[in-house]
């Protein structure tokens, strides 16, 4: 089984007993279309409510060939772009931002660590539950990267604590994939303004470092 296999497999029917999602069968589950050749994985804590319309509305009325791109438009990819732009915008090149940007358009495949859309207000899903989480990622995502990632994946980039836990797990338990670089970024929302807009020293370093790392990875390939 492939990628695309692992996408006609998943299903809501499947989801562990006491996930709290599993009924919630009126939200779909989050899928976006890999790239034909995933150089790097985008893993990010769960799709949001507030992005479910664009969602459905670009899986509707794009041809397929076009729906990745449309949804990384919208949402977290894009979202990911901007703050390292205007992060790094002192301190890079034109051209070492556009080795990552083109990496990250063409060739880097997004995932979530919990699969089903939250609401932060509850009133259209439920809240993000990190617990719950864990349990969607042991299901799904573990058998996700199983196929996503290939001879040619040089790295992830994990968005946010949540993600990076789980992921610092699966790395130490999985023997198969110890020469993927792991690249823990912030989450590019607006919460984390603070450190993107360079208010927070020691987050300043980390963040330079890992995008760093991520530049020499695109030169490389």
């Amino acid at each position: 089984m492939d990628l695309k296999g692992y996408f006609e497999k998943i299903d809501k029917s499947d989801c562990p007993d006491d996930c709290t999602f599993k009924n919630k069968r009126e939200i779909e589950i989050a899928l976006v279309p890999p790239p034909d050749d995933i150089l790097g994985i985008i893993i990010s804590r769960d799709p949001t409510i507030g992005w479910y319309s664009k969602y459905t509305d670009i899986k509707k009325n794009y041809e397929e060939e076009t729906v990745r791109t449309k949804l990384f438009e919208t949402a977290i990819p894009n979202s990911l772009k901007n703050q390292i732009e205007f992060f790094m915008k002192e301190s890079l090149d034109k051209n070492s931002l556009d080795c990552i940007f083109n990496s990250l358009f063409q060739k880097v495949y997004w995932t979530h660590l919990h699969k089903c859309f939250t609401d932060s207000t509850g009133k259209k899903s439920l809240k993000f539950d990190d617990k719950n989480a864990n349990q969607c990622a042991n299901k799904w995502l573990n058998e996700e990267l199983f196929y996503a990632i290939g001879n040619n994946t040089k790295f992830l980039i994990v968005l946010g604590k949540d993600a990076q836990s789980w992921v610092k797990k699966w790395k130490e338990t999985d023997g198969r994939n110890q020469n993927i670089k792991i690249i823990n970024l912030l989450h590019p929302s607006p919460q984390n303004n603070r450190i993107w807009r360079r208010s927070a020293m020691k987050e300043i370093e980390q963040t330079e470092n890992a995008i760093k790392e991520w530049i020499e990875i695109c030169r490389r390939d």
